[in-house]
Formats: structure tokens, sequence, C-alpha cells
């Protein structure tokens, strides 16, 4: 949709911005993911058929795959597969058939009990700890001229726009503390044998 702008023509693009930011981090096993902010700037009502974690791709850094040419189902394993390297993606903002008015904005936390959100990763219970999936979280929608369920009419095919995504897999705190601890331990046990 065109717009005027300080008296000059901009086309109008909606925004994706994950929320609480980009950076998310579990333990192996923990289900992880995206809350969003979407400002729809468009005169069009915006109705959301799929989201994906894309990874990096390393033909064509910073950059990460595209959903529409690339499988980001599958596990990371370029050239043919860019999904998640340390456990799987599942879409929650199509699945929960997410319908956007124009000229408004939406917001919704995470919450995997709920499925609200814009999606979550599942780490892999033997995921190695400390690892990081660094991609995109991408979004695709199409238009409507009216509300699609009350008989408005689809202007666009899938349009998509993404934001950048990261997931920290990290040692359980307790078994970093266990750790620690047992290192403190032996250590004093070292210098109590070294002392005799």
């Amino acid at each position: 949709m065109l717009a005027l702008a300080g008296g000059c023509l901009t086309w109008a693009t909606p925004t994706l911005t994950l929320t609480p930011d980009f950076d998310v981090h579990g333990d192996p096993g923990d289900t992880v993911g995206w809350g969003y902010t979407i400002v729809n700037d468009t005169g069009f009502y915006l109705l959301f058929d799929s989201s994906n974690f894309c990874g990096l791709d390393p033909n064509n850094p910073p950059f990460t795959a595209d959903p529409a040419f690339a499988d980001c189902n599958d596990p990371y394993n370029p050239p043919t597969a860019f999904g998640p390297q340390y456990g799987t993606y599942q879409d929650y903002i199509a699945n929960n058939i997410t319908l956007i008015a124009p000229n408004s904005t939406s917001s919704q936390s995470f919450d995997a009990g709920l499925m609200q959100g814009v999606g979550a990763y599942i780490i892999d219970p033997s995921a190695p700890s400390p690892a990081m999936d660094i991609g995109a979280v991408w979004v695709s929608y199409m238009e409507y001229n009216g509300n699609p369920f009350l008989g408005g009419t689809q202007v666009s095919g899938d349009i998509e726009m993404f934001a950048n995504a990261q997931v920290d897999v990290v040692p359980e705190p307790a078994t970093l503390g266990l750790a620690g601890g047992a290192l403190l331990l032996l250590a004093a046990l070292r210098r109590r044998v070294t002392r005799k």
C-alpha cells in the first residue's frame, strides 16, 4: 500500500519484533521461544500462515536461509537443510490463526504452555551445552481487503518478514553449582593431602 509521508510516496510495510528480544536460552530438553510485536501499518488485514526458524546460510553470510527457497524444517545441514541445529521449531502464530487488523499493532508474549507467541524452539535433550544456534524467525502472511472470516477478499500471495534470532543452550545452573562445589572440594582435599 502506498502512503504519502512528508510529501513523498512510501511503501507501508509491516514490521516484526521478537520479544523480549532475539536471544533466548535454555537447558537441553527445555522449550524456549519468542513472543512478538507486529506493527501492521497497511490498510489490509494480515492473516499469518507460517513461521519458521532458519539457520545461517554459509553461502550467503551473514544472512539466514529463506524458507521460501530453502528447507528450514529439517535439521541444519547445508546446503540442503537449514533448520534448527539443536532441536526442533514449532509454529504458534499460524497455528493460532493470527489475524491483524489494518493500521494496528498486535503483541503476544511467549508462553509454551498456552502455545502463545510466534513459535517455540524445543531444545533436544542430547544437545551439547554450551552451544549456540544463530538464525532468524521468518513469518509469512497474506493480505486481505476486509476481514477474511467475514467475506474479505485476498489481495496478495505469501509475503515474508523476519527478525534475527538466537538460541543459547546453557548448562543447568544447578549442574554448574554442583560442578563448582566439587571442584572446590577437590582443591581443598588436594591442599590437605599436599600439606601431609
